[in-house]
């Protein structure tokens, strides 16, 4: 097309910045969409007719689309066809100028003006650029005549309604940004005085125009000279602009340009520096002038007239201007004084309107998607007035600001994702500052627990001050979140305190929770340097830091949070080094320990601290039982800080245990065994409801599992022994039945409850979202309900009886009849009434409680027992080669048919079942296997099997039995008749009704030897 600019993407931006583009001119096309038919680019005709009037109308119709390159596709041809070559006629040019490009201006259809404004531009620069096609060839199309045209056609004329006369508005705005983006005003010629005017005059004419014509200034400003720049700055002075969002604009994007420009001395100053007169720029963004009644023309040019949903481009500039100051610097201050003035007491005043608050919600969410250019500004922009509306608004989400509110926050919490940086500036202005330390209950959301679980092992420690700092001196008055605002309520600083000091133990937790101990790649010296630390400093210590001093309450709730983070920190033995490291380090001098503890303190931590010397030289297989005694020691004293009774019995026990398997030394009692003496403490520790001391136990036993011998594991199995009731717990911990009281038969224990399932399958120690529960309870829940409907009708039977007989009356049935007799009674009668009625809800009370002490009971022994389950999995899963794990096999079997608990019966039963997987994997014959023993094991567990003939049952007996003809045939071939020999016993029993058994035990035995018999051929 000749030597015609080339236009890019820019070429099709609208008359407004970016951020207040409406239009979506993302092209919606695939890309597997074919590609356009080539456009025809021959010149336009004078007097187009058929096919060639057909093409200039969809020509025209395209430059109207709403997709950006169908747009632009259009623009190119019709300059092309107009001035492309040689050139049109000048009638024709003319003709295409007047009535259709800048008619076209004041059309509303889809995106017209974008793609008339683009050709608009191209021709305006082809006339009066550098080709300067009007000298040349077009004389009569000067700039006058052709501004002219513009002028014409987009003056509003005869009756037109509102939205037509918006639209030659808007018609004459891109209009005028055509002459600006054409490149051609600010040459020796003064066309940018004329459309300066118009610019100006249009803004005054109509306020809900004018950011747009101010913008368009904006936009110039890149191609003037500092005398027309000075120029510009003038008649924004006298049309009375200076002072309104556009004015500032304008003006810092002029000093920016040009800082030696003369200014002029209003409204300004003699700087000339609208950032230097705060109150009069707060004023100028509030789009409201500083004069007075006199000033009502002033007043009225600086209204925008009507409200926008975005926000306005002067911010932009602002912000940027700030933040290269600041940068440059490294000050805020000017920027916090900027901000209080122009924002906190702006938009979000008390007295300010909704849309200015949230124009302001607009500003914060502006900074945050932005983070990484305004980052140096984000502390200073959490003000009281926004903090304050921000709370009040997320209160409830009938709010009017709700939607904007909760989206800054949003916003918020995005920033972090992507820099976690973000959180350690950002983090001590909403739980402290003008925040509040409990924002998360005061605003409805997760941000601070969303913020947290960014926290990663470089900003950690900068985290923790920020959490530890506002819960240290705590001084009144006190202000408490109300419904509509805060208030001063209290000068209870303590109970300020408590609230405080629990809300930054949980957050500890949560963090800490969130750690992968597991993942090599982590640095967690954090953890055990500071975090740890710092909760046992709660817990144990003195610090005169905290003030008012810690309470028992937050003392206590320290230690069970310290267990907690114990509990998570130790997913295997690698965790051992976090409570040995810290119990030796720590000074409980808020532990009011006697001669006797201290000693047996010191001790414990004396041998803790010989096992961790010799866990370094040990190798990689005698490592593993010496932390697991190392953290072993570390827990007791723990526990011995805590007050627990049986912290010294166990410190001593251990102490035996060590001497005797360590260092193989003998005691006085030197009867017991190092096992028996291993699996009692760990049996006490499991019986409590710790997931701690759960978790523990289990590292532990499986370090030193390959030293258990057979009279360990009998007191672990005897647990399952025990009966799942309130004399079983008695006779389990050795318990004393209250006041003579007997423990009730177990048949009339089982007779107040039917089968009772416990959930042993939930995850225990695992997060959860409320905190201020106490995370050490892992006891599991009981999936039981209520009482059933009927006992309960038969209890209100018995009272009911018990209460007519009393009263004299009839049964207190609704559907009986009611009494006739209505006959008053004496005083003593009253009396003796009274004491019979006292007497009947006393039997009542006496018998509630017995039921709930068995309901509890069975829940403890239930739980033991899961527990005892834990430790025998572990035990067949990692020694199937171990003959003592056969032994295991008939007490499993005795729990499934005797419990009452369905779980606890299945989770026995799948045991088994996993001990039969674990043997197959390990295919080699059990060591030392003693066939008879084996056969003898097998008799019993065929007796077992006859006493149930259930199929679950049956077919756990089945595996058993099966499994140790198993390792008695791999160990020998020849022990094969005598195993045929139990089950031909077995059989004949069965077949003469001697016993009862299920079909599976044989079925399964002649599947085993039609395998074997395969294998042999």
């Amino acid at each position: 097309m000749g030597s015609k600019r080339k236009r890019n993407a820019k070429d099709v931006s609208t008359v407004v910045p970016d951020a207040k583009r409406q239009q979506k001119d993302t092209p919606k096309t695939s890309t597997k969409a074919a590609s356009p038919p080539p456009i025809d680019t021959s010149p336009f005709l004078d007097n187009p007719r058929g096919a060639d009037l057909k093409r200039e109308v969809q020509l025209y119709d395209t430059l109207g689309s709403e997709d950006s390159l169908e747009r632009l596709g259009a623009a190119n041809a019709i300059v092309s066809g107009l001035l492309g070559g040689n050139g049109v006629e000048e009638s024709t040019l003319q003709k295409h100028l007047e009535r259709r490009l800048f008619r076209g201006l004041a059309s509303g259809r889809k995106g017209s003006r974008l793609g008339f404004s683009v050709v608009l531009a191209e021709i305006l620069s082809e006339l009066f650029g550098t080709r300067d096609l009007a000298a040349q060839k077009y004389s009569n199309l000067t700039f006058d005549r052709i501004l002219g045209f513009l002028i014409a056609k987009t003056k509003p004329e005869g009756d037109l309604s509102g939205q037509e006369e918006k639209d030659h508005a808007l018609g004459l705005l891109f209009g005028l940004q055509s002459f600006v983006r054409s490149n051609i005003l600010f040459g020796a010629t003064g066309h940018w005085n004329e459309i300066l005017d118009r610019l100006l005059g249009l803004a005054k004419l109509k306020p809900w125009i004018r950011e747009e014509c101010g913008w368009v200034i904006v936009e110039a400003l890149a191609q003037m000279s500092q005398s027309q720049a000075e120029y510009t700055l003038e008649q924004l002075c006298d049309a009375g602009l200076a002072p309104s969002p556009e004015g500032v604009g304008i003006w810092l994007t002029a000093r920016n340009r040009f800082p030696d420009m003369k200014l002029p001395s209003k409204p300004w100053g003699h700087s000339g520096n609208p950032l230097d007169h705060l109150k009069t720029l707060g004023r100028a963004l509030k789009e409201s002038s500083s004069g007075n009644e006199s000033a009502k023309e002033k007043q009225q040019a600086t209204q925008t007239g009507s409200w926008n949903s975005k926000l306005h481009f002067v911010w932009n500039i602002l912000l940027a201007q700030y933040a290269q100051n600041a940068t440059a610097d490294g000050n805020t201050s000017n920027f916090e004084n900027f901000w209080k003035v122009a924002v906190d007491e702006n938009l979000f005043a008390s007295t300010a309107s909704p849309e200015r608050k949230f124009w302001g919600f607009l500003l914060f969410q502006k900074l945050f998607q932005d983070h990484s250019s305004y980052e140096t500004l984000l502390p200073s922009i959490f003000s009281h007035n926004l903090v304050l509306c921000l709370i009040n608004q997320l209160q409830g989400t009938d709010r009017l600001l709700n939607r904007a509110a909760d989206k800054s926050l949003k916003v918020l919490v995005q920033a972090a994702e992507a820099n976690p940086e973000v959180i350690v500036a950002v983090l001590p202005h909403l739980i402290g500052g003008h925040g509040t330390y409990n924002f998360d209950t005061a605003t409805k959301t997760k941000t601070v627990e969303k913020l947290l679980s960014l926290v990663n092992d470089k900003n950690a420690n900068a985290m923790m001050e920020i959490l530890q700092k506002p819960i240290l001196s705590i001084e009144g008055p006190i202000r408490k979140l109300g419904i509509n605002k805060l208030t001063d309520f209290s000068t209870d600083a303590t109970k300020q305190a408590e609230m405080r000091r629990q809300l930054f133990l949980d957050y500890l937790l949560s963090i800490i929770r969130r750690v992968n101990v597991q993942d090599d790649s982590r640095d967690l010296s954090w953890v055990k340097k500071n975090a740890l630390p710092t909760i046992a400093n709660m817990a144990y210590c003195e610090d005169a830091q905290f003030q008012p001093p810690l309470t028992p309450k937050i003392r206590g709730l320290s230690r069970d949070r310290l267990m907690s983070c114990f509990a998570h920190l130790l997913p295997d033995l690698r965790g051992y080094s976090f409570p040995c490291d810290l119990v030796k380090a720590l000074e409980p001098n808020a532990v009011k320990m006697d001669t006797k503890i201290a000693e047996a303190r010191d001790g414990a931590i004396s041998t803790m601290s010989k096992i961790l010397k010799k866990t370094k030289k040990a190798d990689a297989q005698d490592r593993a039982p010496l932390q697991a005694l190392a953290l072993l020691y570390s827990l007791v004293v723990f526990q011995l800080y805590n007050g627990e009774p049986e912290a010294i019995s166990t410190i001593d026990e251990l102490k035996l245990f060590y001497d005797k398997l360590i260092r193989h030394k003998d005691s006085g009692d030197s009867e017991v065994e190092a096992s028996e003496v291993l699996v009692e403490l760990l049996l006490s520790f499991i019986s409590k409801p710790s997931a701690l001391l759960r978790k523990v136990t289990q590292h532990v036993f499986t370090a030193f599992m390959a030293d258990i011998t057979v009279e360990g594991l009998k007191l672990i199995t005897d647990v399952l022994e025990s009966s799942e009731n309130l004399r079983g717990q008695q006779e389990m911990f050795d318990q004393q039945p209250e006041d003579g009281e007997q423990a009730e038969d177990d048949n009339d224990i089982e007779m107040d409850s039917d089968v009772e399932v416990i959930d042993m399958n939930g995850e225990e120690g695992q997060l959860t979202t409320n905190l201020d529960e106490d995370e050490e309870s892992d006891e599991e829940e009981n999936s039981d309900g209520e009482e059933p409907a009927e006992e309960e009708d038969e209890e209100t039977k018995k009272l009911d009886a018990a209460l007519a007989l009393a009263l004299g009356t009839k049964s207190l049935d609704p559907d009986a009849e009611e009494s006739d007799s209505d006959a008053d009674m004496t005083d003593s009668e009253m009396m003796a009434l009274d004491e019979k009625l006292v007497e009947i809800f006393s039997a009542r009370k006496k018998e509630t409680k017995p039921k709930k002490e068995h309901k509890e009971a069975k829940e403890t022994i239930v739980n033991f027992k899961s527990r005892v389950l834990d430790l025998l999995e572990i035990f067949v899963k990692k020694q199937p080669g171990n003959p003592l794990a056969f032994g295991l096999l008939l007490p499993l079997l005795h729990l499934i048919r005797t419990t009452k608990t369905k779980k606890l019966a299945d989770r026995a039963s799948s045991i088994i079942q996993s001990f039969q997987q674990a043997a197959k994997k390990h295919g080699k014959a059990a060591e030392e296997v003693h066939v008879s023993k084996q056969v003898k094991l097998m008799k019993a567990i065929h007796l077992e099997a006859s006493k149930d003939p259930s199929h679950m049952f049956a077919k756990a007996a089945s595996t058993s039995s099966l499994m140790l003809a198993s390792s008695c045939y791999r160990a020998d071939k020849g022990s094969f008749e005598k195993l045929a020999a139990v089950y031909t016993k077995t059989q004949i029993a069965w077949v003469n009704g001697e016993v009862k058994l299920s079909v599976i035990l044989f079925n399964d035995w002649t599947n085993w030897c039609q395998n074997h018999a395969n294998a042999n051929t």
